[in-house]
């Protein structure tokens, strides 16, 4: 169960401005949906984010939000996200990944499988990366080293960062931190390391895989190590599914959208026993911290997009995504945002319980 730090540990707070954390869900080129909710809420100047969770593609997310904010506020923030999935894509144009066929109507696509995606999801089954990739080489390491500075993340921890990987020899949850001064390339690597694409990442000694096993994302740590008490939760992998999965390709993918939800469900629900526990007067007012969970998803948008899509990195799919997390985040705020600092605006119990 997940300890709670005692309200006592948090701090005045005398302006208007409004504080969060965010998590962000990995999911590799579904990450630009996370892009386009973080595009919408940055422009909100009285938005303040003091921490951010993130997994593979949501660790990305999460160190260009910290980076873009050090370097210049929200509208730093905002730039610094564009260039990563503006790079990225033009790094995709050469890869093996080739991008598949997708239609866009009335603001509504649907993905649809390449040759390209359909063999690498068929060789990848025979075949190890260390056997299709002998020398190790990782296509996001030149992107990281040329966007990011972790010198500067680590000497600056106004937005603390907390990035999850899997410890391959133990199974256990390890997360990097500006905090804990061990931000670094090998370390967001790491945290993006499929092990059926990419040989396991070494850092200081140590091999990791990525951290979507375990943590995906990691809640605890914006609680333990950020003052205020809302946490926005950005949701990529479906919870809920309407239609039984028949055949390999759909029961593969919904096994990948469960597995990847499980440390989530996981947290939410000690979260949501605990403030149970305060609700109900069996933990002294005062004694532990009471979060404020929201919520932004939009699972209609991923219902039709298999596994292989994550592997998308055309700039339309990406467009696609990008418009689609900035409609959601319109509809939220419109809703929410004066809830912030004052109450839940998730239903955690219908969502996670």
């Amino acid at each position: 169960m997940i300890r709670i730090p005692l309200e006592g540990k948090k701090k005045e707070i005398k302006d208007n401005k409004k504080r969060i954390s965010i998590a962000m869900q990995g999911g590799g080129s579904h990450g630009a949906y996370t892009w386009g909710v973080l595009d919408r809420l940055l422009q909100e100047k009285d938005l303040l984010v003091e921490g951010v969770s993130g997994t593979s593609a949501g660790g990305m997310n999460a160190v260009a939000v910290a980076q873009g904010i050090i370097n210049g506020g929200n509208e730093g923030a905002r730039q610094l996200l564009a260039e990563y999935w503006k790079a990225n894509s033009k790094a995709g144009e050469t890869s093996i990944f080739k991008p598949g066929l997708f239609d866009i109507l009335a603001g509504k696509y649907t993905m649809h499988n390449s040759p390209g995606f359909l063999f690498v999801d068929f060789i990848t089954k025979i075949f190890s990366p260390y056997q299709l990739n002998p020398l190790g080489t990782n296509p996001l390491k030149d992107l990281v080293d040329q966007l990011f500075d972790f010198d500067k993340l680590n000497s600056n921890d106004s937005v603390k960062v907390f990035l999850a990987a899997t410890h391959v020899y133990t199974g256990k949850l390890k997360v990097f931190s500006n905090v804990t001064k061990d931000l670094s390339t090998e370390a967001l690597l790491a945290t993006a390391c499929l092990p059926t694409l990419f040989a396991a990442v070494l850092v200081k000694g140590e091999y990791y895989w990525d951290g979507g096993f375990i943590g995906n994302p990691v809640i605890y740590p914006l609680i333990y190590d950020c003052e205020t008490p809302d946490i926005m939760i950005i949701k990529l992998n479906p919870t809920h599914r309407n239609k039984l999965p028949t055949s390999a390709s759909e029961i593969g993918d919904r096994l990948n959208e469960i597995t990847n939800n499980t440390s989530i469900m996981r947290e939410m629900r000690s979260m949501h026993f605990i403030t149970k526990l305060i609700d109900d007067g069996i933990v002294a007012p005062g004694k532990l911290k009471r979060c404020h969970v929201h919520l932004i998803e939009d699972e209609k948008a991923f219902h039709e997009l298999g596994w292989s899509s994550k592997l998308n990195t055309d700039s339309r799919f990406l467009s696609c995504l990008f418009d689609a997390g900035r409609k959601s985040t319109d509809k939220w705020l419109e809703k929410n945002y004066d809830k912030i600092g004052k109450e839940s605006t998730a239903d955690v119990a219908d969502e996670f319980v």
